[in-house]
């Protein structure tokens, strides 16, 4: 998974009171935070997408997208934004699970997407994937000095970004 490809999908999205169909090809040119989620409607889910959508303008100063995708049908995630969600990205319906299935994040025990976070570049690579367990939340800001790190190592070739690199931006040349 890592380094490779994002697999081709299209599925409908949710977003600004419209539906619209989606397709990964929208990932380009742009770096993509595919935040997965098993569950709308539960404790940690909510919690993530909040916090998410409040850092979502910093995201955006990295040239960076950010996308919920849960197994829940596009009507749900409408219902959700709409009565109780108040977010500032599209969410992405794989209410037939095949995008789950082809990224290797779907829950076979309960038909739901596990918990997981998946950064794809610009040019549609693949170039962090994270699954955690469903009872703890992640770290936004964690995710927002991965795509820093990503787009500072993307752009400066030959560089490396060693431990504390986000709290002095000193690389480790090769």
């Amino acid at each position: 998974m890592l380094n490779t490809k994002i697999t081709s999908f299209k599925c409908i999205s949710y977003f600004k009171k419209k539906f619209y169909e989606f397709n990964s090809a929208n990932f380009k040119n742009y770096w993509n935070v595919l935040f997965c989620f098993p569950y709308s409607f539960s404790f940690i889910c909510p919690t993530e997408l909040i916090e998410l959508s409040n850092f979502n303008n910093l995201f955006k100063l990295e040239n960076c997208n950010l996308y919920g995708l849960s197994t829940d049908s596009h009507f749900v995630h409408k219902n959700w934004v709409e009565n109780y969600l108040n977010i500032n990205f599209p969410l992405l319906s794989d209410f037939n699970s095949n995008i789950s299935i082809k990224n290797k994040i779907y829950n076979k025990k309960d038909g739901n997407c596990l918990r997981a976070t998946i950064i794809i570049d610009p040019n549609l690579i693949i170039r962090s994937y994270d699954l955690i367990d469903i009872n703890i939340s992640r770290s936004i800001q964690n995710i927002l000095e991965r795509i820093k790190m990503l787009n500072f190592i993307s752009k400066n070739k030959n560089e490396i970004c060693p431990i504390n690199w986000i709290k002095d931006f000193k690389s480790i040349k090769l």
